[in-house]
């Protein structure tokens, strides 16, 4: 062996053994004492509806719960209320151009947040859909979807009513509802469930007027108010009953009942609300309220994040995954 290989194969060794060191997957990199390193984090960011609501500080729980457990660095943002659709698109395409590795989203609008995904998508960002639908095309547009049935949990609240007001209805059997904003698919959905259920085992109950709302407490308060108004006379309400679609509408309906109340108005009208709260708890205990049907934000945020954990480690993960609702009144309240 001449010279030159003499000194030229210790080289090409040690660069051997540099590149095999450089070509490791993090997972396998060692710490200086030769035990296996952490994997590195994941980083996912989760764009609720809104963050002043106790129902997504309670789906924030859930997500940042499964952060931890799986290793996530979590990027939580939000508009500040549901009605801010342009925010949240905002918000969605910044975090989509910031690096993250996914997105788990709560559509304020499921029509105008669609082409945002849409784009992330075929970027090769994974986003996955909770609380609200999202129009667009499951499993090409997003990967899977965990939620509520609303149409089947407006359907329990329906029936819940219908229990409470008995055969014989008062004032004609007029129902009232407290709607969410126009564009929010989750409420929207829900509606319609209670709706079509009042209609099919509702007998004598008749919806006698519907709103929309803006989103907020106190535009739901200001709307609930103006309707309910329409319907005292002789210092009564004359309705039969009365739904609210989620945690806004029904505190501003409670607050706006409530009001009534104070002042002396006779009322008869149940209470069905959506959600829960400690305002909405302390309806059902001093009976302003009759019904809450609760959703369960924090296993929506739970499994939101851990569904995009799996499909980033290559697992299987389900299309739709329903997470339920329970029904609470004043004996079930704690």
């Amino acid at each position: 062996m001449n010279a030159f290989l003499r000194t030229c194969l210790p080289l090409s060794f040690t660069a051997l053994l540099f590149l095999s060191a450089c070509g490791k997957s993090p997972e396998a990199a060692s710490t200086a004492d030769g035990k296996p390193s952490s994997p590195a984090k994941i980083t996912l960011a989760v764009i609720p509806k809104a963050t002043t609501h106790s129902y997504w500080k309670a789906a924030e729980a859930g997500a940042r719960r499964a952060a931890a457990e799986f290793n996530v660095q979590l990027e939580w943002q939000g508009p500040l209320d549901d009605s801010k659709v342009a925010d949240q698109i905002g918000i969605f395409n910044n975090l989509a151009a910031s690096g993250v590795q996914g997105i788990l989203l709560s559509p304020c609008d499921d029509k105008a947040l669609a082409p945002h995904v849409r784009t992330a998508a075929k970027r090769g960002i994974p986003i996955a859909i909770f609380d609200s639908p999202l129009d667009a095309k499951a499993g090409v547009d997003y990967i899977n979807f965990t939620a509520t049935d609303n149409k089947a949990a407006g359907a329990t609240a329906a029936k819940a009513l219908v229990n409470l007001v008995g055969s014989a209805p008062a004032h004609g059997g007029k129902v009232l509802v407290i709607r969410f904003t126009e564009g929010s698919a989750s409420t929207r959905l829900r509606e319609e469930g209670f709706i079509n259920e009042l209609a099919a085992s509702g007998p004598g109950l008749a919806i006698a007027a519907k709103q929309f709302t803006d989103g907020s407490m106190a535009g739901a308060q200001r709307v609930a108010e103006t309707l309910l108004g329409g319907f005292v006379k002789d210092n009564k309400l004359e309705l039969a009953a009365i739904f609210a679609s989620n945690q806004p509408t029904a505190e501003g309906t409670y607050n706006a009942l409530r009001a009534l109340r104070e002042k002396g108005v006779e009322v008869v009208a149940k209470f069905v609300g959506f959600d829960d709260s400690t305002l909405l708890t302390q309806g059902l205990q001093n009976g302003v309220i009759d019904t809450l049907v609760v959703q369960d934000p924090e296993k929506m945020g739970y499994l939101g994040v851990k569904s995009l954990v799996d499909h980033l480690n290559g697992k299987p993960v389900e299309a739709y995954t329903d997470t339920g609702v329970t029904v609470k009144t004043k004996v079930s309240a704690p």
